[in-house]
């Protein structure tokens, strides 16, 4: 998810960016040796034409697929079932689910990297800890070739046994550590750098410039959009707009280089929530009419959404009002009998009577804070 760019939240200190950055990293190197198990059954994709899929044992993996490119010849691998040895002893995590990712081939029958692979060989990586290593490996690889045309099944094997020394090889950097100084929670920003770039260098060791691209593109305009915004933050002698100029060419670049069009579209639509968001606020703090409110929200949102929000101005308008009034009295009734518990009694009855069972959970947040 792209963090906000709210001008409001660019002022406030940016050590949890900083944080959330670096987590990620330290993320980064914990899932080279325990990769997270798989929650519920996982979305397969494209699947094979139905008269080159079999039918795998129900105890073993499903049945997964070799794609061909739209433009090529109709090449699909033989989709037998796996040596039972393999197929019939998955680890519990995966039992039940549908392999993700893909195996994509031209009409030479050369391997097409996707970002698709990099899922597969990640799904059976997931169920490390509960089976050895060189066990996941024999699984995958017997994998590849039974569903996979040479030269294509060797070119994956070839990726995937690359891919596990880059996981060895990341997994032993040195992670970034808090700065010394106690009065400093953030960490040091040169020492993410440093790691992502040791990370980078890896990937150039092990994969050519495509599978780089197609395996690790996306996380590095990421990457390269958190650092812009936390080194903007950081920067002093920047003004409000100049910060928050520099942090929307950052967001646009990165959305723009999201290749799923879902993904990106979904990020467009937070952008846009998160300015509608800080605009209206500015403005309701500005003392803006509600039509004016409305104005600039068209510009984000369709003319029904717009009438919604206006809705929503109006209830919670009202909440608030009626929040004013209760704590005038309930300041009255403790100021006639006192913290006792009859006092305590009447005002739990004013919330029943005032507030619905979800505003009182509200309400209670609030009455918390002040």
């Amino acid at each position: 998810m792209v963090p906000s760019n709210n001008p409001n939240t660019n002022q406030r200190p940016i050590n949890w960016l900083i944080i959330v950055l670096a987590s990620g990293i330290i993320a980064l190197l914990i899932a080279c040796i325990l990769w997270l198990k798989p929650k519920d059954a996982v979305k397969t994709a494209n699947p094979l034409p139905q008269d080159a899929a079999s039918t795998s044992p129900s105890s073993g993996l499903p049945s997964h697929q070799t794609a061909t490119l739209a433009n090529a010849s109709s090449i699909t691998a033989n989709a037998n079932p796996l040596p039972i040895s393999l197929a019939t002893s998955l680890p519990k995590s995966l039992q039940g689910t549908q392999v993700d990712g893909e195996i994509i081939i031209d009409e030479n029958k050369q391997l097409v990297v996707t970002a698709g692979l990099r899922r597969l060989f990640d799904y059976f990586l997931s169920a490390q800890g509960e089976e050895p290593l060189t066990q996941i490996e024999q699984r995958v690889i017997a994998y590849i070739r039974e569903h996979t045309p040479e030269p294509a099944a060797s070119q994956a094997v070839n990726i995937f046994q690359n891919y596990l020394t880059y996981l060895t090889a990341v997994s032993q950097l040195d992670k970034p550590k808090a700065q010394q100084n106690p009065n400093v929670s953030a960490l040091d920003l040169s020492a993410i750098k440093n790691q992502l770039r040791a990370v980078q260098q890896l990937q150039a060791r092990y994969f050519d410039a495509k599978t780089r691209e197609a395996f690790f593109g996306d996380e590095q305009a990421l990457n390269d959009y958190n650092m812009t915004v936390v080194e903007a933050n950081q920067n002093a002698q920047l003004s409000n707009d100049q910060r928050q100029a520099i942090i929307d060419k950052a967001q646009t670049a990165y959305i723009a280089s999201v290749k799923d069009p879902n993904l990106q579209t979904k990020l467009t639509e937070q952008r846009n929530i998160d300015k509608l968001l800080a605009q209206t606020q500015q403005m309701q703090q500005q003392g803006a009419t509600q039509s004016q409110i409305n104005a600039m929200r068209s510009q984000y949102v369709s003319p029904e959404a717009v009438k919604r929000l206006e809705q929503l101005d109006q209830s919670e308008a009202q909440f608030a009002q009626r929040v004013a009034t209760y704590q005038t009295q309930s300041n009255q009734i403790l100021s006639k009998l006192g913290n006792v518990p009859q006092a305590q009694q009447q005002i739990v009855a004013l919330q029943q009577t005032m507030f619905t069972p979800e505003e009182r959970l509200r309400l209670d947040v609030l009455t918390k804070q002040r």
